[in-house]
């Protein structure tokens, strides 16, 4: 005969229950590929050296990993406190300039994330996180000869304060959307050639979910991020603009196993 469970294995076996039952996953990843653009643009500037850069498309690939360790435990706001991270890179994007010259580039964004969730269940499902945390964009530019201008090269860095929501429409398909303000701490190489620069930043995500079963879903999305500068330049100054808009778009397919 099999031996019956324990009063802590019958416990945990019905906390279990409700997590599932809740919607409350406690562990999931990630993985998907698209494509990334970038463009970096002045205002007011003057001179050539100057130019505005821009990425068309280049190959990227992405990971994600999100964890809730307490989310059977049915204690409030404890259950539903997690960490999530994520990283993509992108490669083959190498360019040459006007000029003749090569530009080897190398791009990877990463950031890291607290989030408490917030679930309200029903047949349309809805899910609020609240997120802070930090990200970053490593934009790398490095030639093999001079060239007239300046490379937008920026480790950014910053600080995030978000939210994010999922909504179930219908069917087996939801509807992903975030949104985040981003507090640089660190700006980057390019910003450091004006004078007393000012860098701050928005994203916003967008998508699309479809449950396969099983604990996974197939997704269609794409981050928008926005970081603009301010500048003070004085008379004299080697480089002179008022400022400075840096444009980043990732857009790809993926999957996702949650448990």
């Amino acid at each position: 005969d099999a031996t019956p469970p324990t009063s802590d294995e019958a416990e945990l076996g019905r906390r279990e229950a409700a997590r599932i039952a809740a919607g409350r996953i406690e562990v999931a990843v990630s993985i998907g590929g698209g494509v990334a653009n970038r463009r970096f643009t002045y205002s007011d500037q003057v001179g050539y050296n100057l130019a505005p850069y821009r990425l068309p498309v280049a190959p990227m690939a992405s990971f994600g990993i999100e964890a809730y360790p307490a989310a059977a435990s049915g204690v409030p706001f404890i259950r539903d406190l997690g960490i999530s991270a994520h990283i993509s890179r992108g490669f083959a994007f190498d360019s040459t300039t006007p000029q003749g010259v090569t530009l080897e580039t190398n791009w990877t964004r990463f950031g890291g994330d607290l989030r408490e969730r917030i679930l309200f269940p029903g047949p349309h499902a809805f899910e609020l996180g609240v997120l802070v945390g930090a990200d970053a964009s490593y934009f790398g530019m490095s030639a093999n000869a001079p060239v007239p201008a300046l490379l937008p090269a920026a480790r950014t860095i910053a600080l995030r304060f978000g939210v994010d929501a999922r909504l179930h429409v219908a069917w087996r398909l939801s509807v992903l959307a975030a949104a985040g303000y981003l507090l640089t701490t660190s700006r980057g190489e390019i910003y450091e050639h004006f004078r007393r620069p000012h860098v701050a930043g928005l994203d916003a995500d967008f998508g699309f979910a479809v449950d396969l079963g099983s604990g996974f879903e197939a997704r269609l999305a794409g981050r928008y991020t926005r970081y603009f500068a301010s500048f003070k330049p004085r008379i004299g100054d080697q480089y002179v603009a008022g400022g400075a808009l840096d444009e980043q778009l990732q857009a790809g397919l993926g999957v996702r196993y949650a448990h």
